[in-house]
């Protein structure tokens, strides 16, 4: 099973890209609400593919990366 990361300060944006996931996908889906909640849960082993916006508060998906 793959476990997937997505990133986003908006809960409509989390939420409208897992469910654009495949069916057929068995993935553990994670959340984030900005990038320092992301790279927690990156060093807590989630996200082995990761989605990310680029525009959050608190730490944006530039400095993520």
């Amino acid at each position: 099973m793959y476990s997937v990361l997505i990133c986003d300060d908006s809960m409509v944006a989390r939420k409208q890209v897992a469910k654009c996931l495949p069916q057929d996908w068995e993935v553990a889906v994670h959340f984030a609400n900005h990038g320092q909640q992301a790279i927690t849960a990156l060093e807590e082993g989630k996200g082995q593919l990761m989605f990310l916006d680029l525009n959050m508060p608190i730490m944006d998906g530039y400095q993520t990366l």
